[in-house]
C-alpha cells in the first residue's frame, strides 16, 4: 500500500468513527443502536418464505419467489426504502435475494430489475428494484417503463388487469434466453406477467420473478 493510500485509508476510517459518534448507526425498522441494518432482532422477526419458489409453467411467469412473506418486518422493510427511502436497508435486501437465488440454484441468462418510470424515478431518487439485483451477477437494465401507470396496490382486481397493458419494452437482446426478474414485493404477480410477456413476444425462452417479500403461487 502506497503513502497516499494509507493516508486515504486513515482518513476514511476517522471519517467513518466521527460520523458513528455524532450519528450512531441504528435499525430502520426498530431504531435499536447498532452495527447492522435492520438489526439481527428485526432480521428474526421476517418470516421466511416456504417453499421460496413456486413453478407455473403455464403461465408466462415459470416461477414466483420470495425470500420473505410481506407481513412484519419484511413487508416494513419495503415499505421504507420505497416511500420513506431508507436506503441503509438496501444492501440486506440484495444481498437477501442474491443468498436465495444462489440457494435455490436459480439459472437464467439475465437478471432484470423490473422498471418505474422515469417520472417516479425522478420523484423517489431510485428504482428499488435496482438496488435489490446490485448483488446479483448478470444483471442488466433490459426493461423500460414506457407509460406511467397508477400503483397496483390502489386497485382492484379488474383495474390491475388492464392497468399495465403495454407499460413495458424491451431494450436488450432476450432471444432465447432465461430472465430472472427483481422487484421488491410481488403479490398478485401481474406486474412481472407484463413484463414477461414483453419478454416472450421479444424471443425470452423463460421468464421468472424473485423478489424480496411477497406471495408466493
Amino acid at each position: 500500500m502506497t503513502l497516499t493510500q494509507r493516508a486515504r485509508s486513515y482518513w476514511t476510517n476517522c471519517s467513518k468513527v466521527t460520523l458513528d459518534l455524532l450519528y450512531p448507526p441504528k435499525c430502520s425498522l426498530c431504531g435499536q443502536f447498532g452495527d447492522s441494518n435492520p438489526c439481527i432482532q428485526c432480521v428474526g422477526e421476517m418470516t421466511i418464505s416456504e417453499p421460496a419458489i413456486a413453478c407455473n409453467n403455464a403461465e408466462e411467469l415459470a416461477f414466483q419467489g420470495s425470500v420473505y412473506r410481506y407481513p412484519g418486518r419484511a413487508g416494513q422493510a419495503v415499505r421504507l426504502l420505497k416511500y420513506e427511502r431508507r436506503t441503509g436497508l438496501a444492501e440486506f435486501m440484495a444481498k437477501s435475494v442474491r443468498d436465495t437465488a444462489e440457494a435455490e440454484v436459480l439459472e437464467y441468462d439475465i437478471a432484470i430489475p423490473i422498471p418505474i418510470h422515469w417520472l417516479r424515478l425522478v420523484s423517489r431518487g431510485f428504482n428499488q428494484a435496482d438496488l435489490l439485483a446490485s448483488s446479483l451477477p448478470k444483471r442488466e437494465f433490459g426493461l423500460r417503463r414506457v407509460r406511467a401507470t397508477k400503483p397496483q396496490a390502489g386497485l382492484n382486481t379488474a383495474e390491475r388487469l388492464t392497468n399495465l397493458d403495454g407499460a413495458f419494452e424491451v431494450v436488450t437482446d432476450v432471444k432465447g434466453k432465461v430472465i430472472l426478474l427483481i422487484d421488491d414485493v410481488v403479490t398478485s404477480g401481474q406486474t412481472a406477467k407484463e413484463c414477461a410477456k414483453a419478454l416472450r413476444a421479444a424471443g425470452a425462452s423463460e421468464v421468472g420473478i424473485l423478489a424480496f417479500c411477497g406471495d408466493v403461487y
